[in-house]
């Protein structure tokens, strides 16, 4: 009886912890230039500074490597 409220509360907790996440992973693009900025809005492109860097969705990569490399 003991292992199955021990296997039930396992089985509930990852369910919980795998739906937290969002999914969404974010990949460092280049530090942060009026350039880069300019390029990522015309092609509405969102992104995120952090500490003086751009980070862009991992989704949205191939694009950015189409309109600003």
């Amino acid at each position: 009886m003991k292992k199955l409220v021990v296997m039930t509360f396992a089985i509930v907790t990852l369910i919980t912890l795998s739906a937290c996440s969002s999914g969404e992973i974010d990949t460092y693009w280049t530090d942060k230039t009026d350039n880069q900025l300019q390029r990522l809005d015309q092609a509405n492109i969102k992104y995120e500074i952090r500490e003086g860097e751009i980070w862009i969705s991992e989704e949205d990569l191939f694009d950015v490597v189409a309109c600003c490399s």
